[in-house]
């Protein structure tokens, strides 16, 4: 918000971020699930990425069960992206939703 241009990451509370890496977790291990039914791949090379930077994703498996990616809607007209958006576009949600992903074994990119 422009109260707080500079919000990010690292601002968030560790028992907010524990709380939200425990949903991504959840959500990495249900993705895992729907994958091991599915095994049809998405060409997402015509996306652009507009995030300034990934701070706080965990680093991706060099060998991960599948490649996955989380897509975001950034509103180019709005401050930074739009009003759920931390100073670097991306979602507060998205890296801990990307964590679990990742903690799944998948790699998961932004």
């Amino acid at each position: 918000s422009d109260l707080t241009p500079n919000a990010c990451y690292n601002d968030i509370s560790f028992e907010d971020l524990s709380e939200a890496q425990r949903y991504g977790d959840l959500m990495g291990q249900k993705a895992l699930c729907i994958l091991e039914d599915s095994r049809s791949a998405v060409d997402v090379s015509s996306i652009t990425k507009v995030a300034k930077d990934d701070l706080g994703l965990c680093v991706q498996p060099k060998k991960p069960r599948y490649k996955t990616g989380l897509a975001q809607i950034y509103v180019r007209s709005q401050p930074y992206g739009g009003s759920d958006k931390s100073s670097n576009g991306h979602r507060y949600d998205s890296i801990p939703f990307a964590n679990g992903m990742i903690n799944a074994g998948m790699s998961c990119q932004l």
